[in-house]
This record gives structure tokens, C-alpha cells and sequence, in this order.
């Protein structure tokens, strides 16, 4: 899958660490076919345009996977983010990300709508998180689309690049 991802005007992007795809493979490999996701850590430059992804975490344990839905657990969490910001202290939530498996990684109403509240609600301290869906299987190949949000505005698509 490719680490970078921007908007088709060029104006957002968002790269991916190859430590933090590695634990979303491992994870959507562990629950495939099944619906599985985490968080995103990382840090935006200072004019919020390009997001830097440098950890991602597997699924929290109280985690409901499903065949077409999936609900985040809480556990671990906020151990986590203060793990990353003690590790460098400019890392912190950016947004989430789950799997559609044998699907496309389009992001459903349910998915966009979590994400406008989690804008608007500043989730983590997150003003324009990001949301990545990553469709396929890990058999027959995985891509992946990034959303990201912005309070009281429209989404925008960043497409692998």
C-alpha cells in the first residue's frame, strides 16, 4: 500500500510510516474478514496541510468487529498517546483508521459523520482529524483512502498518490 496520500488539488497530504502501515496489515490480517481499526499518531506541519503518521495502534481489546461494522474500544488508548508524546512530544491524535474488507475504501455516511463530530468536538485535541479506510484483503491486495475533516466543513478525499 502506498504511504502517501493527498488531495487532488495537491493542498493535503498525509504520509504513512512504514511502522504504523505494518501494524494496520497485521491487524487486518488478524481479524480479516472481519472489520477491525485504531488510531492514528502523528503530527501535522504548521499550516495543518501535511500529516505525518508515525504510529498507528491495533484494534483496543474491548474492540466489536464485525463483517461490516466496527466499534473502537477505549483500552489502551490514552496509554497509548501518552507513550507517543513522551517518545517525541510534537506527536499526538490525528484520526482513525479501519478496514472494509473485500470492499472498497469508501467511507460510509456512518463513517463520515463520526468524523465531523469528532471535528467538531475536537476529539484528542484534533481539529482536522484524519480517517483512513483501508478496503481488500490482505490475499488479494489492499488500498486504502484518507478523509479528513474539518469542523463545520465538507471532507476532503486524499487518494494514494
Amino acid at each position: 500500500m502506498n504511504p502517501l496520500f493527498c488531495s487532488s488539488d495537491g493542498k493535503y497530504c498525509a504520509h504513512f510510516l512504514d511502522e504504523a502501515l505494518a501494524v494496520i496489515k497485521d491487524d487486518i490480517s488478524r481479524y480479516h474478514p472481519l472489520e477491525t481499526g485504531g488510531i492514528l499518531i502523528g503530527r501535522y506541519d504548521g499550516n495543518l496541510r501535511m500529516a505525518t503518521i508515525s504510529i498507528a495502534t491495533a484494534a483496543p481489546v474491548d474492540s466489536k468487529h464485525g463483517r461490516t461494522s466496527f466499534l473502537r474500544g477505549t483500552e489502551g488508548i490514552f496509554k497509548a498517546l501518552a507513550a507517543a508524546k513522551k517518545k517525541d512530544p510534537l506527536l499526538h491524535y490525528v484520526g482513525e483508521w479501519h478496514s472494509h474488507p473485500a470492499s472498497s475504501p469508501q467511507a460510509s455516511a456512518v463513517d463520515l459523520k463520526q468524523m465531523q463530530d469528532f471535528a467538531l468536538g475536537r476529539l484528542h485535541g484534533a481539529c482536522t482529524p484524519l480517517l483512513l479506510i483501508i478496503g481488500g484483503s490482505p490475499l488479494e491486495g489492499l488500498h486504502g483512502e484518507v478523509y479528513l475533516h474539518r469542523a463545520k466543513k465538507a471532507h476532503t478525499v486524499l487518494s494514494a498518490f
